[in-house]
């Protein structure tokens, strides 16, 4: 075992979702409502943790799109065409690595980023861009709770067996490693799920829109981007393209 297991990918250290943050905040006020108000029937705490629950997914898409803004100078439609794909390196639903994902990109930028550039991470239950580019690619970026979302995804695991030439593959955005853990297994995904809990490539990618998924050939030039969920037939002529069907 190294000596930092997970120094190759993002700060290790916890940190809360945004729906989390947002139950602190409405337990914050409710607090001070009760301090300003007089003794009276008790609080009805369960309409407002559905609302949190109802308004997770919407505020996780805020956050992605906010910072898509700040930090790409508005571009909100994914990676370049035509350039390669964005580095990153991240834990796999499916093995018990925790962590945040590394989006260096180069040696110089800073550690907070990642200790060393994505593609050079190899850190056992982790997968990486560079990997998953090895093939013609097909990648969605989703945020947990949608139904169009997830159904995307539902399509490529369908898609999948017919089409070996091409790497399936996802990230998963704004929710924990073990919440999207039990989203892979509820849905019977096989192909590589990448858990990104604190919105980091969602931001690389500029993403503001669920599902998001990017095209590439193989070795991660960038073909094509979709900010729309995708049909078979749409999937299977950008499989085309990239010259994996």
């Amino acid at each position: 075992m190294t000596e930092d297991r997970f120094g190759d990918l993002g700060p290790s250290e916890e940190r809360k979702s945004p729906a989390q943050r947002l139950a602190e905040l409405d337990e914050a006020d409710l607090a001070r409502e009760r301090e300003s108000k007089p003794a009276g029937p008790p609080p009805r705490p369960a309409g407002r943790y559905m609302w949190v629950v109802g308004i997770a997914f919407v505020i996780v898409l805020a956050i992605a799109g906010i910072n898509a803004l700040r930090h790409s100078g508005g571009g909100l439609h994914g990676p370049t065409v035509g350039r390669p794909l964005p580095q990153f390196a991240a834990p796999l639903a499916t093995s018990s690595l925790d962590g945040d994902a590394n989006v260096k990109q180069k040696a110089g930028q800073s550690n907070q980023l990642g200790k060393r550039p994505a593609c050079q991470v190899r850190v056992p239950g982790s997968i990486t861009s560079c990997a998953l580019a090895r093939r013609p690619l097909v990648l969605s970026l989703i945020v947990p709770g949608a139904t169009k979302c997830e159904g995307q995804l539902d399509l490529f695991q369908r898609m999948a067996a017919a089409h070996p030439r091409a790497q399936f593959a996802a990230v998963v955005s704004g929710g924990s490693h073990a919440k999207v853990a039990a989203l892979v297994r509820q849905h019977g995904w096989t192909f590589p799920v990448a858990v990104d809990r604190d919105l980091s490539v969602f931001n690389l990618y500029r993403v503001a829109v669920c599902p998001t998924t990017v095209f590439t050939f193989r070795g991660g030039k960038v073909e094509s981007t979709s900010i729309h969920p995708l049909t078979q037939a749409q999937v299977t002529a950008r499989l085309r393209a990239i010259g994996a069907a």
